[in-house]
């Protein structure tokens, strides 16, 4: 959540249960819309400057753990 003294009722590990262990499209999506607290979390949209650098998944799970910084929001 974005401030730790107030809980938010999304469930980060109930999201993530339901999208390793069910269908992405029909139950784990619908769960994430229903239950997104928008008070206590924030969205990012991200494009990447070089996407044919990651051919495989794991390279872009390894870009997205970081932080941002706030020389990537600059218009360069």
């Amino acid at each position: 959540s974005l401030c730790p003294s107030v809980p938010s009722p999304f469930v980060l590990d109930e999201f993530k249960r339901k999208y390793s262990n069910e269908d992405t499209l029909s139950v784990a999506l619908p769960h994430f819309w229903e239950h997104f607290d928008p008070q206590g979390w924030s969205l990012w949209y991200c494009q990447y400057r070089y996407p044919e650098e990651l051919s495989q998944t794991f390279m872009s799970c390894n870009l997205i753990t970081g932080e941002p910084s706030s020389s990537s929001s600059s218009s360069s």
